[in-house]
């Protein structure tokens, strides 16, 4: 395997960032940041994709990444300039404390490197592995997305051609049933089926 290391902090003007929920689409991710450049798929190993407390935006719990050995997380690689770095950090609502930025390797799948990446996860973690188990009936609603957001996501993961099998899985995450029409217009997701 070749595998190349980059690093974010020899990017300069720019940098990478690891979209994995409304982001991974482009049309959502250029709302606060034009300069935003997809540049493949990635795959974050051991952590997992979980959903938790709620977002005024989306109507419902917005998804996080949580550290958890053997698991791994789909999601959009971006080039973003370094003049935007600030309208992410608001977008993801970090001077409020609901997200905190870290870096952390992704494996980029079209070119087989490892990218080092700005990612958000939730201050505010949840505890419990609830979404791994297929058992969605049992989710509590402060774990669950809303309908919208949960459309965004998936249109999101297959603009972006995040496996097949992992849309699938996303497709049959529990929602709350909540919609954003707003959101709803803006990003067209009329077409978008959830299981």
């Amino acid at each position: 395997m070749n595998s190349k290391v980059h690093l974010l902090t020899n990017m300069g003007t720019k940098f990478f960032y690891f979209g994995f929920g409304s982001n991974m689409l482009a049309s959502r991710i250029h709302i606060q940041n034009p300069t935003a450049k997809r540049i493949g798929v990635g795959k974050l190993e051991n952590f997992r994709l979980d959903f938790h407390t709620g977002s005024r935006n989306w109507l419902g719990a917005p998804a996080t990444i949580v550290p958890t050995p053997g698991s791994h997380v789909y999601g959009a690689i971006w080039e973003i300039d370094m003049c935007n770095l600030k309208d992410l950090d608001d977008q993801e609502s970090v001077p409020d404390g609901v997200y905190i930025p870290i870096s952390v390797p992704v494996h980029l799948l079209n070119t087989d490197t490892s990218i080092t990446c700005r990612a958000y996860h939730l201050t505010n973690q949840p505890q419990t592995d609830l979404h791994a188990g297929g058992g969605q009936e049992i989710i509590p609603l402060d774990r669950q997305p809303s309908q919208t957001y949960l459309k965004v996501l998936v249109k999101g993961a297959t603009e972006s051609g995040v496996p097949e099998d992992y849309i699938k899985w996303l497709r049959g995450i529990k929602h709350n049933g909540k919609q954003v029409a707003v959101m709803e217009a803006k990003l067209e997701l009329d077409t978008v089926e959830l299981s």
